[in-house]
């Protein structure tokens, strides 16, 4: 006879108070609440709002500086893009009507990127002849040109032609 009662006390009561609340009239049921985890401390992120949107950022801040992009209310990591030279991130910057992507060692590191569409445009294709290393399309007040990305130790440059050097002849 005991056995039956602890069996009883066991089972979930919250079933009817669950039935209860939603025979009221006057509930409502919204979607539950997703919450999402950053990845460098495991701590909430919280929608926040900055001089430039909506972003996501942690709630640990300023112990842990983890933000990413809003998407469409999901949090989304910035694609980052590194340096050729040295491998430090690039970051976008713009002077006057010239939009580029410079690194984030300056002035340790002097490496300037055209910018394609928002993305740093690639560069690998035409390399250096004084020096092995590449070259990078620049702009300047005359137009572009093409520059071996260890300037100022190399100051090799070529002429531009719609996007493509111009490859000088040997004599």
């Amino acid at each position: 006879m005991q056995e039956k009662s602890d069996k009883a006390s066991r089972e979930p009561v919250s079933s009817n108070w669950e039935q209860e609340f939603l025979e009221q009239n006057d509930v409502h049921i919204k979607a539950a609440k997703v919450r999402y985890r950053c990845p460098k401390c495991e701590s909430l992120l919280t929608l926040k709002k900055g001089s430039n949107g909506p972003f996501w950022g942690c709630e640990s801040y300023p112990t842990c500086d983890y933000t990413a992009n809003d998407e469409a209310g999901k949090p989304v990591r910035a694609k980052r893009y590194f340096c050729p030279a040295c491998q430090s991130p690039l970051r976008k910057k713009s002077f006057k009507d010239n939009v580029f992507w410079g690194c984030s060692n300056y002035p340790n590191c002097k490496v300037t990127v055209e910018d394609d569409n928002g993305a740093p445009s690639s560069t690998k294709k035409y390399p250096c002849r004084k020096c092995g290393h590449y070259l990078v399309r620049k702009k300047s007040k005359n137009g572009y040109f093409w520059g071996c990305i260890t300037y100022p130790k190399c100051t090799n440059t070529l002429n531009d032609d719609k996007g493509l050097p111009v490859l000088k002849k040997k004599r």
